[in-house]
């Protein structure tokens, strides 16, 4: 019994070693065949926007392939279970926003994996400033007309977010504490059928990334009520802040990347050196800076991590003196 119970325990370090062994070598060889970068968003987002635009010069860098792929839904949710179920071999990986994955925890009772613990955090790539934006129609172009009619009118002026617990809707959520006002939220599956709709008239108002609304805000089917960073976007230079109404205001999108838990450190760290080499060069500034997003980031792992965990406690607070409970 003793024997078979070595050689039995021989067998299982044995072949523990052996997988180990190929864990290291597949981490040294990889990339050897394309990646799938998972948007969790529809195409035309902010976020779609953020993560496409590093697709040519990434698959460049790596020398493989780089594919995106939307899987919207649930704000977030299904793509984002997706890459938490997927193999952590390096293949596939996550572009989503710091806002949803600490949020939704917050207003989902059972998610299907944990914001912290099924993922390793990667970098931020950027920031993309938001704006509050209404169908041309909407009597208010200001935060303090928008504020005036909501207090006339409690409950019934609507607005569009990408989905319950994004910063769509946390932005709004954080304009109406600090109002004092009520509005009502018409969550979408995305930022692009949000938009549609607030273009077409169904819903007046909508915290969308700059970079989607730019060409609408041009041509006139939508206009800018306030954008929501610190200080005034070089895109909408003519655009107050909120926080000229309400100092201190600021919520804006940070796409950002995940590879799934237990991904080996080595590729965690050559995905992570590949995306800053990206976001830092003239050309992905440039394209940015024209799509009135904020620079690259471009922080480490660890970095990322910190940031994530205390937005978990904050966007706690925030739900619980909006009165939002996980459903």
């Amino acid at each position: 019994m003793v024997r078979l119970t070595y050689r039995a325990g021989l067998a299982l370090g044995l072949a523990a070693a052996l997988l180990t062994n190929a864990a290291m070598v597949a981490a040294q060889s990889w990339p050897a065949r394309p990646l799938r970068m998972v948007i969790p968003y529809p195409a035309g987002g902010s976020v779609d926007f953020s993560g496409r635009r590093l697709i040519e010069d990434l698959s460049a860098e790596l020398g493989q392939p780089v594919t995106a792929d939307n899987r919207s839904g649930a704000n977030g949710i299904i793509g984002t279970d997706i890459v938490a179920k997927s193999p952590p071999d390096g293949y596939t990986f996550l572009v989503s926003t710091l806002s949803a994955h600490a949020g939704n925890p917050h207003v989902v009772k059972s998610l299907p994996f944990h914001p912290v613990n099924d993922f390793i955090p990667v970098t931020v790539i950027n920031t993309v400033p938001q704006v509050l934006v209404a169908h041309p129609d909407f009597p208010a172009a200001n935060i303090p007309t928008l504020i005036r009619l909501a207090r006339e009118q409690p409950g019934k002026i609507t607005y569009a977010s990408f989905g319950t617990g994004g910063m769509a809707h946390l932005a709004m959520v954080q304009l109406e504490l600090r109002g004092e006002v009520r509005l009502s939220h018409v969550p979408y599956k995305g930022g692009a059928p949000a938009l549609a709709d607030v273009m077409g008239g169904h819903v007046p108002l909508y915290f969308s990334g700059v970079n989607s609304v730019l060409p609408h805000l041009k041509s006139g089917k939508l206009k800018s009520v306030a954008v929501s960073s610190l200080e005034r976007v070089s895109a909408l230079p003519g655009v107050p802040t909120i926080a000229e109404t309400y100092p201190g205001f600021e919520a804006g999108v940070t796409p950002a990347v995940w590879l799934p838990a237990r991904t080996p450190p080595e590729i965690v760290e050559r995905l992570h050196a590949a995306i800053v080499k990206v976001i830092q060069t003239p050309k992905f500034r440039q394209a940015a800076e024209r799509a009135g997003e904020g620079g690259p980031v471009g922080n480490r792992p660890q970095e990322m991590a910190d940031i994530v965990r205390k937005d978990l406690e904050r966007y706690a607070v925030l739900m619980k003196a909006a009165g939002i409970r996980p459903e």
